[in-house]
Parts: C-alpha cells; structure tokens; sequence
C-alpha cells in the first residue's frame, strides 16, 4: 500500500512526470529488537541500527542512470512492481528527463538524529568524491564532498509523522538550471534531552520519468 501512495505523492509534486517508480525502502530504528535481516525473496530490506552521520548523496552522475537501467531492464533489487523493458525501451524512456528521489517519511515524530541537508547552490561549483558500494550482485557508486565555509545547511528538527522530506539524487537535466544532488546527513541535535530515542522513518527510493 506505501509504495503506491508514495508514487501517487510523486506525480502529485511533479504534475509534467509520465510516471514514478518506488522500487525499494530502508526502515531505520536502532531500537529495533527483532530480527534484521534482509530478506529479497519477500521483499524485506531489514531494519537499519546506524544513521549515516556522513555527508553524502546516494548516486553520482554515473550510477544515477546505472541504477535507473538495472530497475527497467533487470528488476535488480527492485521490491516495488516488476519492470519489463528491453535495453531499447529503457534507453528510449531514459532518453528524457528523469529524476531519482528518496522520500524519508517519520513512524513518530523525530526527536534525535535529524536529517541535515546542504542547500543548492551553496555546492554548486566544487569537485565531488566518489564513493564504491560493493554488493554480492552490483557495484553501486555514492557521492561525497569537502567542507567549504560558503555551504548553506538546513535541518529538520521534530519532524513529524505527517511530513515528508524529498531529497533529490540524481537529475538527468545537466545545464544548471537545476540542483541534480542533494547532500545530506544524520545528525546529532545537542538540544535534545539525553533520553530522547532515536530517529524512526521509512526512506523509499523512487525514479520518476518525464
């Protein structure tokens, strides 16, 4: 039922897309007691116990439309609907504009470990650093930067069940017209209480194609 309401949500926010695709989700909850695991056969991604307290951005312009034709062409890693494409049909549909965007939605309202986001165009005109995940079955590719005084950072503190925050990984539209990355981390808020638990959210991955 998420996925679909997420999609709904996507086209909604892009009324010029043709279509969007959730095709996975991260649970993060380091107070989780249950078990772990991923499981791919059943579509369980498992339960995260770490927040990334690291700047980064989930694709790069490489990976960004790797992943996109793995999705359309392979199904590979994709717990959302089944994708038929030959390699003609994802090069043609990839051909216009697409964009990948992670949807981090809270189970309560966020008390520790915000999300931090660094604003465009503050990062704009600086060399990034790639960054290899190595899986069992792909080779993915995330990015990171070094600090600069002229980044402009913003945070979401007491973000609740009802908001939703949109981070954009990827853009294929590469004149500048537009933010392609956005650089993102978990944080640690010192003006919570020492007793407040960690943060609970469901993060969905998603293209949407134009």
């Amino acid at each position: 039922m998420f996925y679909p309401e997420m999609e709904k949500l996507l086209l909604e926010f892009f009324p010029g897309a043709t279509d969007a695709l959730v095709y996975n989700h991260d649970i993060f909850d380091q107070d989780y007691e249950g078990d772990r695991t991923e499981d791919q056969d059943n579509k369980n991604p498992g339960v995260n116990a770490q927040y990334v307290n690291l700047v980064h951005n989930d694709l790069n312009d490489n990976s960004g439309r790797v992943r996109c034709r793995e999705l359309l062409t392979k199904n590979l890693r994709n717990f959302g609907r089944e994708q038929h494409y030959t390699g003609e049909e994802a090069d043609a549909k990839m051909s216009r504009r697409f964009m990948s965007i992670n949807l981090a939605k809270p189970m309560e309202t966020v008390r520790q470990n915000p999300f931090v986001l660094c604003a465009w165009p503050s990062f704009a005109d600086q060399p990034y650093i790639t960054n290899y995940r190595i899986y069992d079955d792909r080779v993915g590719e995330t990015t990171r930067f070094t600090y600069s005084p002229d980044h402009d950072w913003y945070w979401f503190p007491q973000q609740t069940s009802t908001e939703v925050s949109m981070l954009k990984c990827y853009d294929s539209v590469t004149d500048g017209s537009v933010s392609r990355w956005s650089f993102h981390s978990a944080c640690f808020d010192p003006t919570a209480p020492d007793d407040a638990p960690c943060r609970k959210n469901v993060v969905v991955r998603s293209y949407v194609f134009f």
